[in-house]
Parts: C-alpha cells; structure tokens; sequence
C-alpha cells in the first residue's frame, strides 16, 4: 500500500505566496493526501483564502508566533496523529512542481534513507543556485550551502547523493525518523533548526539524500526581510547553539558571522555588527526563542 503523505505549509504574514504554495502541492503527480496549513501568528491572515481549496487541505492556527521551528512542529504533530508515514515540509515561498514529490519520494526506496531534499533554485532567476545541501564541520563550526550563488550552466545535471543536510524550505522526512529523534529544536526559533535535525537523523542512523533531479524554486526572505539585521541575531546565536550540540568552535563561529556582518546589505553597518553582538550575548546568557 502506497505509504500516506502529508505536507506542512508554514504561514506567516505570507497569505498569497502560501495559497500559491498550496496550490502547487495540489498538482503534484504523486498525489499528497493531507496538506496541512499552519498559520503561525495571533491573527488569522489565511484561512478564508484556504476555504475555496479541496478538503484535503486543512487549516491550523497558532494563536502566536511559534517561530520556524514551533510553527511546522504544530504542523507535523498532526500529521503524526493523523497516520502520516512521510511528512513534506513546505516554506510559504516555495513552488513545487508537479514531478518534484514523487522524485523525492523515489530516494526514500534507498537503504537508510530518511530524509530527502530537492535542488533549491531561485523563484525569480531559476538559473540561480541557492541551495545543493548544506556541508558542516563539527570541527569547526562551518556550514555551507553548496552551490549557493552559482548559475546553473546550459544542460547542467546536478548530482544527487548523500549529504550533511538539506534545506529545510523543501524537506520529506519519514516517520521513522520523528520516532527516533523527536521533532525540530524549538529554542531556535528561526534558522539552523533543519541542520540541526539533519545532523541528528544521522546520528541516529538515517542518511539525508540530495535529489539532484528534483527542483524547488524558493523565494526568500518573504517572512523575515533578507537583508533585516535580525537575520544575523538569530544566525549567531544559534549558529553556536548548534555547535554546542553538534560540535564547533565558538571563536570560529564569531568570526564567520562577524565577516558575514561586514559583507552583508540591510541596515547599517552598526546595526549588523550590533545584531552578531547581541547574538553572542544571548547564547551565553542561555536565552533561547524569539529575539528579545
């Protein structure tokens, strides 16, 4: 029997680009039996525009921002209850296209396979990279996106295989992987939280595969701002929360992020540089969630 497949559509302030996510996911070749709308605020901003849909679309509302993290765990909690054997994360600023489900699905037939991922490109220029997996150095803390930045040449085949992690925009878990190491690590709040679930799927004995043949056009910075400093708090403080769990330097990890500061639009310079500062200081003062 062909395993039950539910998707999570995580909605913030984004109620067109996640109506039009919805709308992709339900003209999917590999049909999603339950598509599953978080909307992660204290107001309702979605709901009516889900009424036209199938019911197989269905409406959760937060009451509050629950972040990233808290947000699709709401969602894959259902999912769960529901009977859910493989759970797709989908960002609100994410098109899927028809064929993208099934090829993902496909990886999961591979021994150990446990959580698998699309090339990530941009909405807006599909010849822009944003994402072949994601690489991290327990010995020092760095993690990178591959690819990121690069054009796509003419004919281009992107490999497929196993890597550190993958994006958490376009993500298919298996639920055996739930079972094993729980849901996403709700102190972050906002980024990091797919690294960090990748990372500990591994330990548990899952592998995390790239589908070099599947794509995913993701826009980005649709619910936080690209370039707002408070991009830069959160992936400080939680870069090193990561590191504490996963290994790294902290002194590196300053660094990397102190450099990115300095390259980085949005803001002042000032602004970024004091973003990174408070992203320090909140690590070891141990707070956690939303910024302060």
């Amino acid at each position: 029997m062909r395993p039950h497949l539910a998707a999570v559509v995580l909605n913030f302030r984004t109620p067109l680009d996640t109506v039009l996510a919805v709308k992709a996911l339900l003209a999917s070749e590999r049909r999603i039996d339950r598509i599953i709308v978080v909307d992660n605020d204290d107001v309702e901003n979605v709901r009516e525009m889900l009424t036209p849909l199938p019911e197989r679309v269905t409406y959760l509302f937060a009451g509050r921002n629950l972040g990233f993290s808290g947000g699709v765990n709401m969602g894959i909690r259902d999912a769960l209850a529901r009977g859910a054997d493989r759970v797709m994360l989908v960002n609100s600023d994410v098109i899927v296209p028809p064929d993208c489900v099934g090829r993902l699905e496909c990886a999961m037939e591979k021994a150990d396979v446990g959580i698998a991922g699309p090339a990530i490109v941009a909405r807006a220029d599909p010849g822009w990279i944003a994402s072949l997996g994601m690489t991290y150095s327990s010995r020092t803390g760095r993690m990178r996106h591959t690819g990121a930045g690069r054009r796509l040449s003419a004919g281009e085949t992107v490999p497929s295989g196993v890597v550190d992690a993958v994006s958490g925009c376009v993500m298919l878990v298996r639920r055996e992987v739930f079972d094993a190491v729980g849901l996403f690590f709700e102190p972050y709040f906002f980024s990091f939280e797919d690294l960090d679930f990748c990372l500990a799927a591994r330990r548990a004995g899952f592998r995390t595969w790239l589908v070099g043949d599947a794509l995913a056009y993701h826009e980005g910075g649709r619910s936080i701002g690209a370039g707002a400093p408070v991009r830069l708090y959160f992936g400080t403080r939680n870069h090193l929360m990561l590191a504490k769990r996963h290994g790294g330097s902290v002194g590196i990890i300053v660094l990397l992020n102190l450099a990115y500061a300095l390259r980085a639009h949005g803001g002042s310079l000032v602004a970024r540089l004091g973003a990174v500062a408070s992203g320090v200081r909140d690590y070891f003062l141990r707070r956690t969630g939303a910024a302060g």
